[in-house]
């Protein structure tokens, strides 16, 4: 059942009978305390300004959107999504809250559940989507294509989440305050060595760039050394300048492949497109991320 509606969303695996919302009085009302958290919450912050404004308006409106549990042992239940409405709740002094009751057999499904709620409810930082992702690949086995199938996104988007996990940690504690993007963080991808992300994370924040500005930053870094390096007899044939289009796609194919890329037009509107790679990983990635379902297996 999971695999063939979790792409639908959480509302898809809710029983017909229980969607009529909290004014058909159709969900049963569950003691607080006898509702235990979810282990595999995706989410981990909890901003003290989002939980004001949730619990103002529990207070004035009352819980529209039930949580969802699934029965546990000894007549307890254990959370599915919904940790933010149930905390409300508690802060509120409120005994019982509205809930639909899943029949969720294992863990997996459970994770798979609440990463759904929260991604559509965009309550998921991109770190948090990365590291949910990366328990459903490492822990229990799913291939990225069964999690973009899943969650409602594409392959290589559920490569990128993962790749954000080999930034340096500072960064990514960035990437969870909203310092910086998921499009700084791809761009940043790009750079091969660990000091060159650092430098040009902390000018990103100083600075202010424009994930374009990183985009274009990350591209002058990575240039060919054989470029810099290159004889003065060579240097006095300079190639015209590219037209504008040549590098706009330059920086398009960066962004996408999060690697150096250089067109080479030829004067017969013929050319040739250069990839750059930096490891047996990054070639599989790129690989990957350009032959998409095609590829399925081919580095796996």
């Amino acid at each position: 059942m999971a695999k063939q509606r979790l792409g639908k969303g959480l509302h898809a695996l809710i029983p017909s009978d229980q969607v009529d919302g909290p004014s058909g009085g159709m969900q049963p009302h569950l003691n607080v305390d006898l509702i235990d958290p979810n282990p595999f919450q995706p989410r981990q912050l909890f901003g003290d300004e989002e939980m004001a404004d949730l619990i103002s308006s529990i207070d004035a409106n009352g819980i529209l959107q039930p949580i969802t549990v699934r029965e546990s042992e000894n007549g307890r239940y254990q959370l599915v999504a919904g940790e933010r409405r149930l905390r409300a709740s508690k802060a509120l002094g409120l005994e019982k809250v509205p809930a639909y009751i899943l029949s969720v057999d294992s863990d997996v499904n459970m994770m798979e559940y609440a990463l759904i709620e929260n991604i559509q409810r965009e309550d998921l930082n991109p770190v948090e989507q990365a590291e949910a992702f990366a328990l459903l690949h490492g822990k229990y086995d799913l291939k990225q294509e069964e999690i973009a199938q899943q969650v409602g996104i594409s392959r290589p988007a559920v490569a990128n989440y993962l790749r954000i996990l080999r930034l340096p940690s500072e960064i990514k504690t960035s990437l969870r305050n909203s310092e910086i993007t998921m499009g700084h963080a791809r761009a940043l991808l790009g750079l091969p060595q660990p000091a060159l992300i650092q430098s040009l994370w902390k000018k990103i924040v100083k600075n202010g760039m424009s994930v374009r500005q990183t985009e274009a930053a990350v591209h002058s870094l990575i240039e060919p050394k054989e470029e810099k390096s290159a004889k003065p007899a060579a240097k006095s044939k300079r190639e015209p300048p590219k037209p504008a289009f040549i590098n706009e796609v330059e920086v398009e194919l960066l962004t996408l492949l999060s690697t150096k890329v250089r067109v080479k037009p030829k004067g017969d509107d013929t050319g040739a497109i250069e990839i750059f790679y930096y490891s047996q990983e990054d070639l599989e990635r790129i690989l990957d991320i350009i032959f998409g379902d095609q590829g399925k297996g081919k580095g796996e």
